[in-house]
């Protein structure tokens, strides 16, 4: 086997597409270097795992990444909070006789907790199994470039043995 190699896999798991993509170079050692979506970040030592078991060694660096379809749950205003914040900026105006922004809802969108984000989710056991293999794809693909390149660059120095010997 070559200690160069590519390999990459696509799965759709329910909205998403999950995209895998490993490379290789020479190396003594293993250097593995990772970049993984923030949801799978909690399971980095299972992928390195796996990934150091079936190469072993060489410079490798591994992305993992998610592409969202169309059904993306998008920020939400929460309402009763941007009220309070605009209550509160009319009685401050008043009180103090500063005049409100024109831009005021600009302003209030601006405010802590008036947009509320949805934090990244818990990755269950099914979609995490969707990811695993993926990866095992990209890496079977992988070890199959560094067959092919391998059986070519022994073919090489053959030729080259057989060469100086006669």
């Amino acid at each position: 086997y070559s200690m160069t190699g590519y390999g990459k896999s696509v799965a759709i798991y329910e909205d998403k597409k999950i995209c895998v993509e490993v490379r290789s170079l020479n190396g003594k050692a293993m250097d593995l270097s990772t970049r993984m979506a923030p949801q799978y970040k909690s399971r980095e030592m299972e992928v390195r795992t796996l990934v150091t078991s079936v190469l072993e060694r060489g410079k490798v660096d591994l992305a993992i990444w998610v592409e969202q379809g169309e059904k993306v749950d998008l920020p939400s205003i929460n309402i009763a909070v941007m009220q309070a914040y605009a209550n509160q900026m009319k009685n401050a105006s008043e009180q103090t006789g500063i005049a409100l922004p024109e831009n005021i809802f600009e302003v209030l969108l601006r405010m802590p907790d008036v947009v509320a984000r949805k934090e990244i989710y818990e990755v269950g056991d099914e979609e995490w199994a969707v990811v695993i293999q993926c990866l095992n794809n990209a890496l079977a693909e992988l070890m199959s470039v560094r067959k092919q390149e391998g059986e070519a660059l022994s073919k090489k120095f053959c030729d080259k043995i057989m060469f100086l010997v006669f």
